[in-house]
């Protein structure tokens, strides 16, 4: 081989030696770019899944804060309740003006309990509800379909959506044995 040749080879051989030198010089940084956008990936996505599970804990809060708020009054209403069954008992039991003074105290009572969100649950000739109330007797009636309520023994009263106290009901009973 000639001198020109071999000095030919030589550069061919450097110029190889050095597109391969950059070729891995340009990979390194190409992988941790690479990587660097994995992490950041990464970490977006758990961002995301903090965002979202902190906007539900915060509307769980709210949901609860507003719980506490609507049955507050719960308490003391159900402490209220005998006090009103003895003003329905006095009203029903006065006549004249002083039946009337009662009457009007009974109605001022029942409808800032009503404000609180008191209701008194309707019974008497409703099918039984063992949810809203309780069956203390059963009796026969002709008149009356199975399974109704006859009378109220004692008035049933829900706060908002929950029953604070179940009405005491007498419930038709016209086939097979009665309870008492």
């Amino acid at each position: 081989m000639s001198e020109k040749s071999r000095a030919l080879q030589d550069e061919d051989e450097d110029e190889a030696q050095d597109a391969t030198f950059d070729e891995s010089k340009t990979a390194a940084p190409r992988d941790e770019l690479a990587e660097l956008r994995r992490q950041n990936e990464e970490l977006l996505t758990k961002l995301k899944y903090l965002q979202a599970e902190f906007e539900n804990y915060r509307k769980r809060v709210d949901r609860d804060a507003e719980t506490v708020v609507k049955f507050a009054h719960e308490l003391l209403l159900s402490r209220l309740l005998p006090v009103l069954d003895e003003v329905d008992a006095a009203v029903a039991g006065i006549e004249g003006k002083a039946g009337e003074g009662v009457r009007m105290v009974r109605d001022n009572l029942v409808k800032v309990l009503q404000e609180v969100g008191l209701q008194e649950i309707p019974a008497k000739g409703r099918v039984f509800d063992p949810y809203e109330m309780d069956c203390i007797e059963q009796l026969p009636d002709p008149e009356m379909k199975d399974g109704a309520v006859k009378a109220v023994v004692r008035k049933g009263y829900r706060l908002h959506d929950r029953v604070l106290r179940p009405a005491q009901v007498i419930v038709v009973k016209n086939r097979g044995e009665t309870n008492g």
